[in-house]
């Protein structure tokens, strides 16, 4: 392993990087002390301003939940959809879903976009914000910043780096764990890989020194807290019990998780009685345990959540679109599931109709999943700014030759008596004529809501959307808790945490009953349609081991949707839709499951050879 003189480092690169990053300082007085191209280590790591942040540029560590591509790696599993025209992981995305994923081409899915830039590798991405933090404690030794300015920042650092240490141990499994500054364009790093449980033991002994060190400081939003390492160390405790680490079942790991995660409801958080403001400006700090917001300068990359996730049309990438699995996921308001368990089965006892899918489900499902028909919403697009549906059908009865009218002939312009077209899919004929713009399709026919801005533009660089990143909230761990209680066989506590998220004030569901194999069902539903979209159901599938029937399945949605208007009058929004599901025959065919080893991504060639071999591959790749 080859290191660098932290000195002859730290003159050669701090000038460059603290340009960016102090662009964003707080204090003009800060800015007035020094020029920026002049900056030294000693300076840095002697003034609390600057040091403070140079912690906050490690903080961009933390992979955002649009890394590989929008909506994390949920493309990989039963809830949504990879559009291969738009998104931008695409390729990595099939490789893996086909069986073909490879240490050669795994950087294709496995790696982390900056603004418009080229993708970096996720291991690389890491390992240069661990060296980040390595820097940081190799120059604090001799600081003269007093210790109580110093210590705090000493513990932000210590839950960066255990955070990006877990990210490389979920995808690759054991890791180098390196506590070093180390040169990036080394020709090699001779360095063996640490065994899975020695880093599992390093992230938790940085976890209890961040906690030691954030005890007792005030809590600001957006800042890293002892609450969040506390919550921090519940998850990697869970994913240390489950069954992909924890062959074994071995109960203690399940107690100790039990213990960490009981320690949570002691901070006195509490439920937001809105779920969809849970995504909103202002971070909702009653629930949101560590969360980040945006200004126009720090926005989401690209355009954001709304360029990725806005209903399609006029110009929106539309790069994940919701399964029919997801939908289906979603009760209707009795508790009942719409369809049995084979997903093609209407479940009688339901009450649900197949040609009023929206109909009396649970109210998360009108937060989460825009259908043919879904709004009003509120949509700007240029100067235009008015209240639509989500049109997504084609004609009962279309003209010959495609002619018109082929939208809603109850919609016209006051001003000119023209027709008035909405966005998504202003029905198929008006789609293949090709008079709707830049339109990208909608696989299935569903789109994702939970993150759109709909009081905001499609898509601007100026804007200041209301959107949030959540990287922790407490609803996780009530389904946590609910999860060890039900390894633990405390079926009856399992049940009153997963209620506990059903009474939320905007959802109130019934509760569930279930024991055993149905509750565990019922455990996991919840999970995924309470937390999708926040970068987790692809985790928990691999550490349950539940890749088989849930990530290897044909994608089914709206094969077709017709609009009869036959009997409207002047004012209807809608006449009498017609569905058909099915398999989307445009969907990627994802491939039998290849087995155990695919539970953890290989680690990419190119660093094997930078360590002459001395880094070994998962086995399997």
């Amino acid at each position: 392993m080859k290191y660098f003189h932290k000195n002859r480092f730290m003159k050669r690169t701090l000038s460059v990087s603290f340009i960016a990053m102090m662009a964003t300082a707080t204090s003009c007085n800060v800015l007035d002390k020094k020029p920026l191209d002049a900056i030294s280590d000693e300076a840095v790591f002697n003034d609390p301003v600057f040091l403070q942040n140079y912690v906050y540029n490690v903080y961009n560590g933390i992979k955002p939940p649009w890394a590989p591509g929008t909506g994390g790696l949920d493309a990989l599993t039963d809830i949504a959809v990879n559009q291969p025209e738009t998104h931008e992981r695409s390729a990595g995305i099939r490789n893996y879903l086909e069986g073909n994923l490879t240490a050669d081409n795994v950087n294709d899915l496995a790696s982390v976009a900056k603004e418009l830039a080229t993708p970096i590798p996720l291991w690389d991405y890491e390992y240069s914000y661990i060296r980040k933090a390595n820097v940081f404690f190799e120059n604090i030794e001799s600081s003269t910043i007093a210790a109580e300015t110093l210590d705090p920042m000493k513990g932000e650092v210590h839950f960066l780096r255990a955070w990006m240490y877990f990210e490389l141990m979920r995808t690759f499994g054991g890791v180098p764990i390196i506590k070093n500054s180390f040169q990036l364009n080394a020709e090699s790093f001779d360095v063996a890989r640490n065994t899975f449980d020695e880093c599992a033991q390093f992230v938790l002994a940085e976890l209890e020194e961040a906690s030691t060190l954030l005890d007792g400081e005030p809590v600001n939003t957006g800042k890293i807290s002892k609450a969040a390492v506390l919550a921090f160390k519940a998850r990697v405790l869970l994913f240390l019990a489950s069954p992909l680490n924890n062959p074994n079942n071995d109960i203690a790991k399940w107690k100790a998780a039990e213990t960490a995660t009981k320690a949570i409801f002691d901070l006195g958080f509490t439920l937001h009685p809105q779920y969809a403001e849970l995504f909103k400006k202002p971070l909702k700090t009653d629930e949101t345990i560590f969360g980040k917001s945006f200004t126009p300068a720090t926005r989401i990359p690209g355009w954001g959540y709304n360029y990725d996730f806005w209903p399609a049309g006029f110009d929106a990438q539309q790069r994940l679109v919701p399964t029919q699995n997801f939908v289906n996921m979603f009760q209707m308001a009795n508790g009942q599931y719409p369809y049995a368990a084979d997903g093609v089965t209407v479940n009688a006892a339901s009450g649900y109709d197949p040609q009023k899918p929206e109909k009396n489900r649970d109210p998360r499902f009108y937060d989460a999943v825009i259908y043919p028909g879904a709004g009003p919403l509120n949509i700007i697009d240029g100067s235009k700014s008015t209240q639509r549906l989500y049109e997504y059908w084609e004609d009962a009865n279309p003209n010959p030759d495609n002619a018109p009218p082929y939208i809603n002939p109850n919609k016209v312009d006051p001003k000119n008596g023209q027709n008035l077209f909405d966005f998504g899919r202003d029905s198929k004929t008006y789609w293949v004529k090709g008079l709707t713009p830049f339109h990208w399709r909608v696989q299935t026919g569903y789109t994702f809501k939970k993150t759109d801005d709909f009081a905001g533009p499609r898509a601007s660089f100026d804007n200041d959307y209301n959107q949030v990143v959540v990287f922790m909230r407490l609803t996780e761990f009530y389904l946590n808790y609910a999860e060890i209680e039900i390894a633990l066989g405390n079926e009856a506590v399992a049940r009153e945490y997963i209620n506990k998220v059903r009474k939320r004030a905007s959802v109130n569901m019934p509760d569930i009953k279930s024991t055993g194999a149905a509750l565990v069902r019922d455990y996991r539903n919840e999970r995924a349609i309470e937390l999708h979209l926040e970068d987790t159901r692809f985790f928990d599938l691999m550490r349950w081991k539940a890749a088989p029937g849930n990530v290897d399945i044909a994608i089914r949605g709206l094969t077709k949707v017709t609009m009869d208007w036959t009997g409207t009058k002047p004012g209807d929004a809608l006449g009498k839709m017609t569905y058909t599901y099915g398999v989307i025959p445009e969907a990627e065919v994802r491939k039998p499951w290849k087995g155990d080893y695919y539970y953890l991504f290989p680690i990419p060639n190119t660093e094997i050879r930078k360590s002459n071999g001395v880094l070994k591959q998962n086995p399997g790749y």
